[in-house]
């Protein structure tokens, strides 16, 4: 007998704001599979993941960035 195993990733779009030039820009992210992983937004807010993650900005390469927006948390399977 055969078991298939379906993986869960959730993905978030976060939205950031150059501190530099001020203009808007989105960063995909989708989190690694695992039990300790965020799988909301909430969640998200909550971990360190945030504080690991690199902003650079594309138009002047600034790389501190202000948060201004979360979408996402979904999940979908593989």
């Amino acid at each position: 007998m055969n078991v298939a195993v379906v993986r869960a990733s959730a993905w978030f779009t976060l939205h950031i704001q150059c501190d530099n030039c001020m203009r808007d820009s989105e960063m995909p992210i989708e989190m690694p599979v695992g039990d300790d992983v965020p799988r909301d937004v909430e969640e998200l807010i909550e971990s360190v993941f945030l504080e690991r993650l690199p902003f650079r900005c594309q138009p002047c390469g600034g790389v501190i960035g202000k948060l201004i927006g979360i979408n996402g948390g979904g999940s979908y399977d593989y």
